[in-house]
């Protein structure tokens, strides 16, 4: 899918495992086994659905073909397209209710669905993926006004996250003071690795 609708570098198969990766660092050690493949598979699919990409509904037919071929239920399989379809950023914030974060109720998959939305969101403490999609949409920029945007992005947006509530998670928000450091220093620095 990556291929197939064009997910630049910022969003593909690296970030996808980073996003997994992440998600199992920060899971809450009473999961069960099928919240963890939950978490697992929302995880790793969840920009296959991109808006930014892909048509949402073709996309979302797409990843629910995979998971049933790959022998899941319909339950499980709806689980993971609820979760991938209204976890981003800008679908939560559009939804706020006075300046609150309104989350959807994902029944048993709750935790899951906080798990990998908080994992995705320590993911983009990462100055690199924002250089990357920045260069990705605007690949004629000026490298002056590129690097404004990324600091601009992470200033007004996710080196705010866990004060605007966006992290609540405790082993995700342990992560943060770390994350911040490498990426005012590689914003500093402008070292997008």
């Amino acid at each position: 899918m990556c291929k197939e609708y064009n997910i630049d570098e910022s969003h593909d198969l690296t970030h996808a495992i980073d996003c997994v990766e992440t998600a199992h660092r920060i899971s809450d050690y009473d999961l069960s086994a099928d919240e963890k493949e939950i978490i697992t598979y929302a995880a790793a699919v969840h920009d296959c659905v991109d808006k930014k990409y892909a048509d949402v509904e073709e996309a979302t037919n797409k990843v629910r073909s995979f998971l049933l071929s790959e022998g899941w239920t319909a339950e499980r399989t709806q689980a993971v397209l609820n979760i991938i379809n209204t976890m981003s950023y800008s679908t939560l914030n559009k939804a706020m209710v006075d300046n609150k974060i309104v989350y959807p109720d994902h029944g048993p998959y709750q935790r899951a669905y906080h798990t990998v939305r908080q994992a995705d969101l320590l993911c983009s403490y990462k100055v690199k993926r924002c250089y990357q999609y920045q260069k990705h949409i605007a690949p004629d920029m000026p490298e002056e006004e590129m690097w404004a945007r990324v600091n601009n992005l992470f200033q007004r947006r996710v080196f705010k996250y866990v004060t605007n509530g966006w992290l609540s998670m405790p082993k995700a928000q342990a992560l943060v003071p770390a994350l911040i450091r490498q990426a005012e220093e590689d914003i500093a620095h402008r070292f997008p690795e």
